[in-house]
């Protein structure tokens, strides 16, 4: 959640800037010789400006199905122990019964309003919030979660390598003011979970393009794009939901351009289906109910494109067949992996309900998984 509050903030705006260790700060155009990571975070490139997404587009959909297996618990519960006080409260007064309703009433209100701030991370907003990267004017344009655009000088900003409790680390573009407080703070949109060159790589990836100062120097930067993601025209399809749903199954995340190469699909993969299976559909639920960004008028001036621009890679893809739709052979192996993944949902939650009737008293209760398979095997038709 850190940086994505409809309040804009980080936790670090309005305090001292300060890196711990002076190897995790970078320099907006000193030179690093790693090579560059786009990790297919790349919405428009042309050699006016470059726009990204953010950096929870990674992990879009998580918000949405994490809150839910947790609200189905919690309110199981909280039904259970309102039902058993409700019982004990009515043998006494009507008096106890009004008390005891105002305070469930309560309680449940108090919980749907915190699922709604939650959900409203992913659900009824904007399907990315873009990041663009004016290297003609030296600008970068940031849409925060608040819909609201701000304006940063990349040769101003103070930039360092940052990790928050229990998340991944990014890269972390600061404006400082001249008494050396954060004022308003960014994010690139790829994160690692350790300081790694392929981390390095991303940040020379954008900052070499902030750097280029003639043809030669932008193709160097434009070669190492292979996927355009171009949803500032349209919404993301359900192929593409796939794909960057599995974006946590990549070997490392050393270079997932390309996918061949990077992605394993083994046994953890195999285990992790479920968790996946949700993930998928929290985030196909965020993009339907989402609507497409645009820049202000004044912005889109300032990054007007040339219509011969021979490095406008959204109309010269750089490999056209990765944007296309998905061919008969992809839609046949995305309906298989649904089925799959809704068997093996379904078939973990019958074993839990299983679990906990045998761990109750007196629990000699038919098998769900029994009952499931024989349904799915077609059984009962024998």
């Amino acid at each position: 959640m850190i940086g994505r509050g409809k309040n804009k903030t980080y936790d670090t705006i309005g305090k001292a800037y300060k890196v711990d260790n002076p190897q995790y700060e970078l320099s907006p155009y000193q030179r690093l010789d790693y090579p560059l990571r786009p990790q297919r975070t790349v919405v428009q490139f042309n050699s006016t400006y470059m726009e990204l997404v953010d950096m929870w587009d990674c992990i879009r959909g998580e918000i949405v199905w994490s809150q839910i297996v947790i609200l189905c618990p919690v309110s199981f519960g909280l039904g259970t122990f309102s039902y058993m006080i409700f019982l004990e409260i009515s043998r006494n007064s009507f008096g106890f019964f009004v008390v005891f309703l105002c305070i469930m009433t309560a309680i449940v209100f108090g919980l749907l309003y915190v699922l709604l701030r939650r959900l409203s991370r992913e659900l009824f907003t904007y399907t990315y919030f873009p990041v663009r990267f004016n290297r003609k004017n030296g600008k970068v344009y940031v849409m925060g979660v608040d819909k609201q655009v701000e304006t940063y000088d990349w040769k101003d900003l103070k930039i360092h390598m940052q990790t928050d409790a229990n998340a991944p680390w990014d890269v972390r573009c600061c404006d400082v003011d001249d008494n050396g407080i954060i004022q308003r703070t960014f994010s690139l949109p790829f994160r690692y979970l350790d300081v790694d060159e392929v981390l390095y790589g991303h940040f020379e990836f954008v900052k070499r393009y902030m750097s280029t100062k003639d043809d030669s120097e932008v193709a160097e930067v434009a070669s190492s794009i292979r996927y355009i993601f171009p949803v500032h025209q349209r919404k993301e399809t359900f192929k593409e939901s796939v794909q960057r749903s599995l974006f946590d199954y990549h070997s490392q995340f050393m270079n997932i351009e390309y996918p061949e190469k990077s992605i394993r699909l083994d046994w953890l993969f195999i285990i992790s289906i479920p968790f996946w299976f949700l993930k998928l559909l929290g985030r196909r639920l965020s993009v339907l109910t989402c609507t497409t960004p645009h820049f202000p008028f004044e912005v889109d001036v300032e990054c007007d494109i040339d219509p011969n621009d021979t490095f406008d890679l959204n109309k010269n893809p750089p490999v056209p067949e990765l944007i296309k739709p998905a061919t008969v052979l992809e839609k046949v192996f995305y309906v298989i992996m649904m089925v799959v993944a809704t068997l093996a949902s379904l078939s973990i939650l019958a074993l839990i309900i299983d679990i906990i009737g045998a761990m109750r008293p007196h629990g000699d209760y038919p098998s769900m998984v029994d009952k499931l398979w024989y349904l799915i095997g077609l059984g009962w038709l024998s």
